[in-house]
């Protein structure tokens, strides 16, 4: 068993204290991933080995909901601050758990659903490794249940990739390119993501918008939809260009509930978390 040193403990926290508060899930996700492969023997070894530290080895950020994880600003900078006490020689368990609850934070989708155990609303997603089945675990009383609340097939559970929740959901996808711009916004085409109206005025961050102001809202398909939070979202705004002509802004993001109301919009409920293409024209993104 090769025990963690305090140089290779220092050197992945190191890594990850230079990243800008406001970095990214994936590069967050690659930078721990890296620092697990660079320490390979260190990490497959206990205290490590207890948690199956070995399974992240090969994980690509690609492959999973990374994106749409909430491991970012405050979240990332309390991390920081928390890793920034920890010792090897004092603190070793401590850092077993902060970085598995920190990898699985940023592997795992987050739904507000209620628990028949403990009435709590926060589960994350798994799968099930004998079956495949989704499942939601409660992040308070860690009951599992079936995604539509079928019986849990009792095998162990690991993380459920993004073929996984598209599976279950094909509208939970980021909206790609192509989208056809019409007089009604940005009209899906076949196989792409619908997109939901907001209003860019709304923005309370320069990656942050009002989403909605309740639980539901109609897209440009005019389906319903319904939050929780992590959803991959599709947004847009009605613009023209300098003729005159249609070409509506966009942007792909991912949902969150709003915790403190801005004062200007007492009534938002929801937020989408802009991702890294920001918002553009539709005309340049096809």
């Amino acid at each position: 068993m090769r025990r963690l040193m305090k140089n290779q403990w220092h050197d992945l926290r190191d890594q990850l204290l230079k990243l800008d508060d406001g970095a990214d899930p994936e590069r967050i996700f690659s930078t721990l991933v890296a620092g697990f492969r660079k320490y390979r023997a260190q990490f497959s070894s206990e205290p490590f080995s207890h948690r199956r530290f070995a399974q992240y080895f090969s994980m690509k950020a690609a492959d999973y909901p990374v994106a749409q994880s909430g491991m970012r600003d405050d979240a990332f900078r309390l991390f920081k601050a928390r890793i920034g006490h920890y010792e090897v020689k004092t603190d070793l368990d401590s850092i077993v758990v902060i970085l598995h609850d920190a990898i699985e934070e940023l592997l795992v989708v987050h739904v507000e659903q209620c628990c028949p155990v403990c009435g709590q609303s926060d589960a994350a997603m798994f799968k099930t490794v004998g079956t495949g089945q989704l499942v939601l675990e409660c992040q308070d009383c860690f009951h599992v249940q079936g995604c539509a609340s079928e019986p849990y097939d009792q095998s162990r559970i690991t993380y459920a990739r993004n073929d996984d929740i598209r599976a279950l959901d094909p509208a939970a996808t980021s909206a790609g390119t192509g989208d056809a711009v019409t007089a009604n916004g940005p009209q899906a085409a076949p196989g792409r993501t619908a997109r939901i109206r907001v209003d860019f005025g709304d923005m309370l961050d320069y990656n942050l918008v009002v989403l909605s102001r309740r639980d539901e809202e109609t897209d440009s398909r005019g389906a319903p939809v319904s939050f929780y939070r992590g959803m991959p979202v599709a947004v847009f705004d009605e613009d023209t260009d300098e003729q005159g002509n249609v070409d509506d802004l966009i942007a792909d993001g991912h949902a969150e509930p709003v915790t403190v109301p801005p004062r200007w919009c007492p009534e938002a409920t929801w937020l989408c978390r802009i991702d890294k293409h920001g918002i553009r024209h539709a005309s340049g993104a096809r």
